[in-house]
């Protein structure tokens, strides 16, 4: 038995152990069944100066049959564990959004009272997070993913299934789709000497095409926005097991640092998961809010930042992993001037200035060449 089966059957056992122990305090025990879930949130969202993450608390929500009101949530959960059984069973694969469609039903005693099963899919997604939680199983071993967002463009060989895939072919091109599945991905190879993430894959396809990758030996990667989780647990891969440094830029708000800090400390969301999917050492480079100022962006391209905006700056203030000087000073400089920018506003100074002077001079400031 390999071991890839012999952790398939595990994910299986633990599966089918939380749905048992549910059927024995019902059937036996004669007892009302209680879940205890992991809280996710803000409130339950602690700050880690040793490991230099966001991680979970010790907080716990009751799920239980005890009352009208948490029967639904309490059906959800083991209608949703059921169905990822039987995928495991079947050796299938699905997207959140498939396993949504495959519980919904209909309820109720006569067709005036019918209602469906979830109200949203956001009600189906929390109740698989729900049995990640509850089984310390991530998603991605029930075989459940996310539609591919991430990106990556450079030196590195991937073994997908029984593919090879040479991510520096025709990398001035094109890039390729991270697999969601990322236990379905090997590494087989990086020749590369840093990696670089970008916010967005606009940026990575003007970065890409300038031939940044080929004069600089670096590997291209995005997350299209706020990354998925293969494409941080790739970072971290690189990052941490073939020691490749990582730099991170995004746009000049408070949205675009909180993107890039998706990747280097986690995110409250998925605070009980940042082992697997933060890199600590990863730097965030830009886009810095002195860097409007700095490389002289045209007032016209520069944007009118909003409450929300100056209302989370002055959130991101407070934090601790956002204390030195450098961040506070910067935080500080957005909060006076009120204006934002996305990294495309350097095309402004023509389509290669982002490739071939404004990421060369981040680059230069911390060695990497």
């Amino acid at each position: 038995m390999t071991v890839k089966d012999k952790r398939h059957r595990e994910v299986i056992k633990k599966i089918r152990l939380l749905m048992t122990d549910v059927a024995n305090d019902l059937m036996v025990d004669k007892t009302m069944p209680v879940l205890d879930v992991p809280k996710v949130g803000y409130d339950n969202t602690i700050w880690s100066k040793d490991k230099r993450m966001l991680t979970i608390g010790e907080k716990t929500v009751q799920v239980s049959p005890d009352s009208t009101k948490k029967i639904p949530t309490f059906s959800q959960y083991l209608v949703m564990a059921n169905a990822i059984r039987k995928l495991l069973d079947e050796e299938m694969e699905s997207t959140i959004r498939g396993m949504y469609y495959a519980t919904l039903t209909s309820i109720g005693d006569d067709e005036k009272n019918k209602q469906k099963f979830w109200n949203t899919q956001e009600n189906s997604d929390d109740a698989i997070k729900a049995i990640e939680l509850l089984t310390a199983v991530p998603r991605e071993e029930f075989s459940v993913t996310s539609k591919p967002k991430g990106m990556i463009s450079g030196p590195i060989t991937l073994r997908v299934g029984g593919d090879i895939i040479d991510c520096s072919l025709g990398s001035r091109a094109t890039s390729q789709l991270i697999p969601t599945n990322i236990r379905d991905v090997e590494i087989v190879n990086v020749n590369a000497d840093f990696v670089m993430v970008v916010e967005k894959d606009t940026v990575l396809n003007n970065i890409r095409k300038s031939g940044f990758i080929q004069r600089y030996n670096s590997i291209l990667m995005t997350g299209s926005g706020e990354p998925d989780r293969a494409t941080r647990m790739m970072v971290k891969t690189l990052n941490e097991e073939w020691k490749k440094p990582v730099v991170i830029f995004a746009d000049a708000d408070p949205w675009g640092l909180g993107i890039a800090l998706r990747y280097k400390i986690g995110s409250e969301s998925l605070s009980y998961d940042s082992d697997r999917l933060v890199a600590p050492d990863a730097k965030v480079l830009g886009m810095m809010f002195s860097d409007i100022y700095d490389y002289n962006i045209p007032e016209v391209a520069r944007l009118v930042a909003s409450e929300e905006d100056i209302n989370r700056a002055n959130d991101m203030k407070k934090k601790p992993w956002l204390n030195d000087k450098r961040w506070q000073k910067e935080l500080n400089l957005f909060i006076q001037r009120r204006e934002k920018c996305e990294l495309d506003a350097f095309f402004k100074h023509g389509f290669r200035f982002l490739a071939e002077t404004y990421l060369p001079d981040k680059l230069r400031e911390v060695g990497l060449i």
